[in-house]
């Protein structure tokens, strides 16, 4: 999910950062996995299976996984709400953090690929160079049968005539934030969402064509100071 902080849900995501787990109010039950205290056994058990999952289908886009991020997970409302969890989940550099309907393989996949992608560019100042889209685009991507964005996702819009944006209305935080709620008017949240469906076909065409070797190749360049756009289109002529 991209970052966008406003009010008390940025001071609580902060707080992810800064504060230790113990603060939050958070026991920790594998390395850098972090749970509420309300969380019972059978579902610390699922979470453990689903991170072990979500690191596989991250490894199977990116080659193999080289960030680990720190997993905060919640069971309850009020943890969702200390952590300023707005939606399912979020990404906050190296810190995932997920609402009790984000304890899935495809939304912690999903916020690791986000992770993954920051550690692999080497950090903020490169991480800036990245678009929304493709950022999201490749997070969908690596969370496979999403359904709320998948390849059957795009086909109804299609099929439907549903309006979609541009890839250039996706390129700045802001511009995704606004396209998220000028095309997702009068649709159901649960059922589909489009800005991710439409980043998702885009980066998915891409990746068939370079692959794993063209997506690091990708992020070697722009480490190395490439534009994302040198960066792209050099590998999509690959």
């Amino acid at each position: 999910m991209v970052l966008f902080f406003t009010g008390c849900s940025f001071v609580n995501k902060l707080k992810v950062l800064i504060l230790s787990a113990s603060v939050n109010n958070m026991k920790e039950i594998a390395l850098n996995v972090y749970i509420d205290e309300d969380m019972n056994i059978t579902q610390q058990k699922h979470l453990l299976v689903q991170i072990l999952q979500a690191k596989e289908y991250v490894s199977d886009i990116y080659g193999e996984t080289i960030s680990t991020p720190m997993i905060y997970a919640c069971s309850t409302k009020e943890c969702t709400k200390t952590l300023g969890i707005g939606a399912r989940a979020y990404n906050m550099y190296n810190h995932i953090a997920l609402s009790p309907k984000a304890l899935s393989v495809a939304l912690i996949s999903h916020e690791w690929s986000h992770a993954e992608l920051y550690k692999r560019v080497g950090g903020f100042f490169n991480w800036r160079k990245i678009p929304a889209w493709f950022d999201e685009g490749l997070a969908v991507v690596v969370s496979k049968n999403e359904p709320r964005h998948n390849k059957r996702s795009w086909q109804k819009i299609q099929d439907e005539h549903i309006p979609y944006p541009s890839i250039d209305e996706l390129v700045t935080t802001h511009q995704w934030i606004d396209a998220t709620h000028k095309y997702q008017e009068g649709l159901n949240n649960d059922e589909i969402v489009v800005t991710y469906a439409v980043a998702g076909n885009i980066v998915s065409e891409w990746y068939k064509k370079v692959g794993t070797k063209g997506l690091n190749e990708l992020f070697e360049d722009i480490k190395n100071g490439s534009s994302f756009d040198e960066a792209y289109k050099k590998h999509d002529k690959l």
